[in-house]
């Protein structure tokens, strides 16, 4: 059953973006032209470095927890559980790396690849070295949250890109001033020429903005304190704003494109965790606590 607080959350997530998504579609372009300053903003560039880091930092450290909890399990659900948690350990402290070091600093190539490997190892051990000092009971009551957020991260991710081919939306950016080629967003273009790999008409959703709003998944593990989810959230909001609006400074996105790709992370959010019966807002601790121990469900346990 949702909590009341989960529900205002979800009301209160409807009534801003509905308002904000009608405002957008008649100001799009003006907003665009308005903002754009894709070679001069340094806001711009910190967040089209760092904006998507939180998805992947959220994989990082949901793979670190199931890692961890599966330490006194049965060989061979240990064996698997940790099999699929290291991949999305090395996958995402990889990413994290890379990406950090080509968008910020032109750095690519094998050798970069390598260090980065090794690096996220390295820190992955560590944090498997620390948590070996958190008890597994606690340790577990996060594993719904866990298995929810790989889930939402991977979810909103193919959504976005799948979305991106069929809608065929250009880029500010790349009308170089010639604005008869602006389309509304609620007019999909359909697959353009080389539209799988061509990035020119891959504005709708932003992907970017997407993977920004994922810091909204950290409030799953915060503890079953409501003020401290409501500190979580106002960070996620920030962040997401940021990215959001650095999209429309780089010319890579329109106001509607970052506000679908909003919409869609922070809808798989709600419509997981409803599936993996993980609350928002827990009423009490209790009830949490109830919530992810759920003898029904010991896999997740």
């Amino acid at each position: 059953m949702t909590t009341k607080g989960t529900k205002r959350f979800i009301w209160g997530f409807l009534m801003v973006w509905v308002v904000l998504m009608t405002i957008f579609t008649f100001n799009d372009l003006n907003l665009s032209k308005a903002l754009y300053n894709e070679h001069e903003s340094r806001f711009g560039w910190f967040f089209e470095v760092y904006g998507e880091h939180p998805a992947f930092l959220v994989l990082f450290a949901a793979g670190n927890i199931l890692f961890s909890t599966v330490r006194n399990e049965r060989l061979m659900k240990k064996v698997v559980v940790r099999l699929v948690s290291t991949l999305f350990i090395l996958l995402s402290g990889f990413g994290i790396l890379t990406i950090t070091l080509s968008r910020g600093y032109e750095l690519d190539g094998n050798r970069v690849m390598l260090i980065s490997l090794a690096i996220t190892i390295v820190i992955a051990t560590l944090v498997q070295w620390l948590l070996k000092r958190v008890s597994v009971q606690t340790l577990s009551q996060y594993n719904r949250a866990a298995w929810a957020a790989i889930v939402i991260v991977f979810a909103e991710i193919l959504l976005v890109n799948i979305i991106k081919i069929f809608w065929g939306r250009m880029r500010f950016r790349n009308m170089e001033g010639d604005y008869s080629l602006f389309t509304g967003w609620f007019h999909p273009q359909g697959i353009q020429e080389n539209g799988v790999t061509s990035e020119a008409y891959k504005s709708f959703p932003s992907g970017h903005s997407a993977n920004g709003w994922t810091m909204m998944l950290w409030m799953m593990f915060m503890p079953f304190v409501s003020k401290w989810r409501n500190f979580m959230l106002a960070c996620a909001v920030a962040w997401g704003i940021c990215t959001s609006t650095s999209r429309i400074i780089m010319g890579d996105h329109f106001a509607t494109d970052v506000l679908f790709g909003a919409f869609i992370t922070i809808t798989c959010m709600l419509i997981f965790c409803k599936l993996f019966k993980v609350d928002l807002y827990p009423d009490s601790n209790h009830n949490a606590s109830a919530q992810l121990k759920d003898k029904n469900a010991p896999y997740f346990r």
